[in-house]
This record gives structure tokens, sequence and C-alpha cells, in this order.
């Protein structure tokens, strides 16, 4: 599933593993809360081991801890709705060709209410004329700073803090840094789609608690 391997809860047993068994617990409470019901494969339904960012993260624990913080405050940042981050998300992940990034928050966005011509829009590099004109804007700078090089053009800049404020485009600048450090690490490390047999939504099973899709932010790949 990933070039370190997967790491099994049951085998984080004993002082040794202390560190990395209270991460494995902080990432999957963190994970359930955000999915809140959500129906998404982040760990594996048969043994329990975490997949995509969460079971590259637990091999070093203490970039983990510091990683789950971090996306903790980026979610306290204004400026930026649940599905503004998502569409983030999946500007990043589609522009890095990332498949379990595109995967996690292709799904959390159609609990969201997105439309499958909206993320089919957003896999092929475009975004939807359903979007909204913030949408629009955030779009534009997500693509602008994932497809070239030198800074962000005032254009952009601009366009995005006259539609969402600049709260929102700093929040935004943010959350694509984030999303692309997380795509670096699923690549680098050759982060693999669950087999379909081991997809909680091909077995009827819910891995994130209950309720319908709320807010937070996924620190995995969201």
């Amino acid at each position: 599933m990933n070039r370190l391997g997967l790491m099994h809860p049951s085998t984080l047993t004993g002082k040794h593993n202390a560190e990395t068994s209270a991460l494995y617990n902080a990432f999957n409470e963190h994970t359930s809360q955000v999915l809140q019901g959500a129906n998404i494969t982040y760990k594996l339904p048969s043994t329990g081991a975490l997949v995509g960012p969460f079971g590259i993260l637990l091999h070093t624990p203490h970039v983990g801890r510091a990683f789950l913080d971090f996306c903790n405050a980026l979610f306290e940042l204004p400026g930026l709705t649940d599905r503004t981050r998502t569409i983030i998300a999946l500007v990043v992940a589609a522009y890095e060709n990332s498949n379990y990034h595109f995967y996690f928050n292709g799904r959390l966005a159609q609990e969201r209410g997105m439309t499958k011509n909206e993320l089919d829009s957003l896999r092929a590099g475009l975004y939807a004329q359903s979007f909204s004109e913030e949408e629009k804007a955030a779009y534009g700078v997500a693509r602008e700073l994932c497809a070239s090089s030198g800074n962000l053009s005032e254009r952009a800049w601009n366009d995005c803090v006259a539609k969402m404020g600049r709260e929102g485009t700093v929040a935004l600048v943010h959350y694509v840094g984030f999303h692309r450090y997380i795509a670096t690490m699923l690549r680098g490390f050759d982060a693999q789609m669950p087999a379909p047999r081991e997809r909680v939504e091909n077995q009827g099973v819910q891995q994130g608690g209950s309720g319908s899709g709320g807010g937070g932010e996924a620190a995995g790949p969201s």
C-alpha cells in the first residue's frame, strides 16, 4: 500500500510503540470526527491499518503529531467554506495526479453536495460553470500555484481578494501548500489505492461515526 508498509494496530503494543500507538488513535479520532459518517476508506476494514498520508506518517510519529497540529491550526483560519477547502484539495490532487488524494476528497466533496459534473471538471483541470465567483477565484489561485513557477500573479491575487477577502485568500494559499505537501508524500512513498474489496463504500461499512459530512479539515488528503 506504500513503500514504507502499513502498520496494523495489533502490532503497536509495548512501551517502544507507545508514541506510534497514541498517534494512531489521534489520527483515527480526528478523521472520524471530520468524516461524520461519510463512507471513505482511510483505514482497512480487515485490519484497521491506516492508509493514505496517515499510514505514511505513523512511520515518523514526531512529524505525524506536528502534521496533525498544523492541520488543526489551518482549520482555525477564517474565510473558507468546507466546499472551498475541498475544491482546493481536488485542484492540487488532480494536478499532481495523486489518486488516493483525489479519491478521498472527491468522495468527501460528494458528501458535501458536489455534483459529478463538477468533480469531472476538476479532474480534467477545469472549474465547473456552476461554481460561484468565489469558488472560481479560489480555483484560479490554486491552479496557478500548482501549474506555474515564480510568484503568484497580481491579477490572480487581486481577483481573489476582491471576491473572497484578504483572510480567505491568505487561508487559500496556506491550504494549497498544505495539500501539495500531502500530494508529495503520497507520490514519493507510492501510496496505493485500497483494493476495491477493501473499500468501505463497497462493503456497506461506515468508518466515520454518524451524521452527515461535517466541517473540519481532513488531515488526510483533505
